[in-house]
């Protein structure tokens, strides 16, 4: 288990030249949450013969070259499969409550977040965040469908820490518990990707192999 106020093992993109600010990027994979439509732990339903939150992880390691963290993860996922996991204050009260957590207990500057049910979105999906957030003055970056770019994937999503963070804490403690309730205010950057990359495993049949466990 990470202890809390940790640092994140986090990459630093390399400047081009010795004037240009290096960010810290922090990657979690958002495990918790049940999964009753999915009828099993969509953490462990198999992807292409591995674990489909190793997948996501691994496609965050190989955009960020970074350790990757769950946090909500129950014990059989972490057992499993043997990645750092956090388990903060606010556990079980849903994703704006795990993204609050993790901002609020991990030292980065930039923190990257995917559900564990979007293996298809890869590591250039994450680097085309990144590439957005570099590149404005964003407060969040967040993948949208191209085919409804009003359909914000918010649990894709990069996070400016020390604007972001205030914000969501103020929101939820008035009592906002989603997430797009809770950025009113921010400076929100959307990147389109084909619906097949964004899109969520909800169930067995979606899976390339079934899901079998």
């Amino acid at each position: 288990m990470v202890a809390s106020n940790s640092y994140c093992n986090s990459i630093h993109r390399t400047p081009s030249n010795i004037d240009e600010v290096i960010n810290s990027y922090c990657c979690f994979v958002l495990a918790g949450g049940k999964s009753s439509r999915f009828g099993t732990n969509k953490s462990l339903a198999l992807f292409g013969g591995q674990h489909m939150v190793l997948v996501v992880a691994n496609n965050l390691q190989a955009a960020f070259g970074t350790e990757v963290r769950l946090i909500g993860a129950d014990a059989q996922t972490v057992l499993e499969t043997r990645l750092e996991f956090y388990s903060g204050p606010r556990e079980g009260d849903g994703p704006l409550a795990a993204i609050i957590d993790a901002m609020e207990n991990t030292i980065s500057d930039y923190f990257v977040f995917s559900p564990n049910d979007t293996p298809f979105f890869t590591s250039s999906g994450f680097l085309a965040l990144q590439d957005r957030m570099e590149a404005t003055p964003a407060d969040v970056v967040v993948a949208v469908d191209d085919s409804d770019e009003a359909h914000a994937h918010w649990l894709l999503s990069i996070w400016k820490k020390s604007t972001c963070l205030p914000v969501l804490l103020s929101e939820y403690e008035r009592g906002v518990r989603s997430v797009h309730g809770a950025v009113e205010g921010l400076h929100i950057e959307r990147v389109a990707f084909d619906a097949a990359s964004v899109r969520n495993i909800n169930a067995l049949t979606d899976l390339p192999d079934q899901g079998t466990i």
